[in-house]
């Protein structure tokens, strides 16, 4: 994948239902894509592996919003994308709702959703001080 593609993450939170018939709440990924398109089965199912694993049939479900969050961030390091977007589909939906072209569809991710810059991305702003201190 390309350097510099920003991530978007959309996900909604689900009800499952065991093989005991118990059911439990989790987060659901919907999509997972950038710029050009999805991200890799492959690479999500790399980092996935560092989870716990929720009977999920071939789906990326997590426990907590936290759990999801470093997901993503952990997957954005390893494309080295400098940012990722994190949208629940409910916040997806609102946008979709306030959308009248393609340039305001583009932008649902960036209004709605919350923005997690790589920590591993070199992409510090350089200023005056920066020549002097680093």
């Amino acid at each position: 994948m390309r350097n510099n593609l920003h991530l978007n993450l959309l996900y909604n939170f689900v009800d499952l239902r065991n093989s005991h018939g118990e059911v439990s709440s989790c987060y659901k990924i919907l999509h997972f894509f950038s710029d050009i398109g999805p991200v890799s089965r492959r690479t999500l199912d790399e980092v996935y592996k560092k989870y716990s694993q929720i009977e999920s049939g071939g789906e990326y479900l997590f426990k907590s919003l936290d759990e999801l969050g470093e997901f993503a961030v952990e997957t954005c390091v390893e494309l080295a994308a400098p940012e990722i977007f994190i949208l629940s589909a409910q916040d997806y939906n609102i946008g979709l709702d306030s959308c009248n072209d393609v340039r305001s569809f583009k932008e649902i991710f960036r209004r709605y959703g919350t923005c997690i810059t790589n920590p591993e991305s070199g992409s510090k702003k350089k200023n005056l001080f920066n020549k002097f201190f680093d």
